[in-house]
């Protein structure tokens, strides 16, 4: 039984994957240059965004600071229930709102307030 499957339920290897997937690609960066800047293998690097395996405590720090985020950033929750598509979504917003400066922030969520309303007022 692999560490993953010892400590975290599968709905938090499998999201922490898809995060750390999500980031990767956001900085345009392979798994191999991931890899580097963290001093893993690739392999690691693999089977993390697979949700196989689960990095240590250090680990999770160099991801951070590789992919120059924080660490909560990694314990994002998209909800698995109602489908894998709306699970990656809410993740891939969530990895994209951490990275904007405060203002951006604020435009963000009044963007999102007005979708939301738009969407209310519909039904």
């Amino acid at each position: 039984m692999t560490l993953a499957a010892q400590c975290c339920p599968m709905s938090a290897t499998k999201n922490f994957g898809m995060i750390l997937r999500e980031l990767r690609k956001l900085r345009e960066l392979t798994q191999d240059d991931l890899a580097l800047r963290t001093d893993r293998s690739v392999d690691a690097v693999s089977q993390w965004e697979r949700g196989l395996n689960w990095p240590n405590f250090e680990t999770l720090v160099r991801l951070g600071k590789a992919l120059d985020v924080p660490v909560r950033v990694f314990f994002q929750e998209g909800d698995l229930a109602q489908s894998e598509q709306r699970a990656m979504l809410e993740i891939q917003a969530g990895v994209i709102l951490s990275g904007l400066t405060d203002s951006d922030l604020k435009v963000a969520i009044e963007q999102l307030k007005a979708l939301a309303k738009r969407n209310v007022s519909a039904l």
